[in-house]
């Protein structure tokens, strides 16, 4: 279970999150919408210490870190428990698609070779991209790199996925792939924390939405709930100007 109990974070006397508040479940989808600059991609970062929060704690399984005493071997251990999928893939440019794979299995899991290259092939079979394999990014497409992206997140077996927009760079023609090994993930009952602008996958693809705007919590339910049955006044705006597309 993800715990977070009172997380701020400011950026040059601006107050980004103000308070949050946010448990997530073992097997739980989880999917952060609202208004651009509003804290969405910030409390992703906070929760693996990407960026420092200023107050707070988080709280992964049995690992523990209070933000204004943190200790940097808790740091470390949570971030093993947790794992990042970025707007812009990511990818190391000089390894091929399987190295790309096998680098958190050599360098994390302290995983020999030859073990880190089958489970990296069995990982591309997974995200549709064995035939790949032996692929530079950049002669992938953005959404075949973004798979692989994800790829690299799986090999760790986190606890907690983080998705920051990870359709955001894409063509709308290749947003549809990214979005179905995604869903394949969260059949498998991957905890998965996810902001997307992408209202259709969110609608179809959460168990929970959170809407987040002026760095607040302003409703949560399900996808039912708030989709079609909005009770916050920023939440019926937000949707007012926004196309389920």
């Amino acid at each position: 279970m993800i715990k977070i109990q009172n997380l701020h974070k400011q950026f040059n006397g601006v107050e980004v999150l103000k308070g949050i508040n946010l448990t997530v479940k073992k097997g739980e989808v989880v999917v952060i919408i609202g208004p651009s600059g509003t804290g969405k991609s910030t409390l992703l970062r906070c929760i693996n210490f990407l960026e420092m929060p200023d107050k707070g704690t988080i709280e992964i399984n049995t690992i523990k870190v209070d933000s204004e005493n943190p200790i940097k071997s808790q740091i470390h251990e949570l971030r093993k428990h947790t794992s990042m999928v970025f707007q812009n893939y990511n990818l190391f440019y000089n390894k091929t698609a399987i190295q790309n794979i096998m680098e958190p299995l050599t360098q994390v899991k302290k995983i020999d070779k030859k073990e880190a290259e089958n489970e990296a092939l069995s990982i591309l079979r997974q995200v549709g991209l064995e035939d790949k394999k032996d692929c530079y990014p950049l002669n992938l497409s953005g959404g075949q790199q973004q798979r692989i992206g994800i790829g690299r997140s799986m090999a760790v077996n986190p606890d907690l996925m983080l998705f920051d927009e990870p359709t955001s760079a894409l063509d709308p023609e290749l947003v549809g792939e990214v979005l179905d090994v995604i869903k394949k993930l969260a059949m498998k009952d991957t905890t998965m924390l996810i902001v997307t602008h992408e209202m259709r996958f969110a609608k179809e693809g959460a168990d929970r939405i959170i809407f987040i705007d002026n760095g607040n919590i302003v409703e949560e339910g399900t996808p039912d709930e708030i989709f079609n049955h909005p009770k916050n006044e920023r939440t019926i705006k937000f949707f007012k100007q926004v196309e389920l597309k």
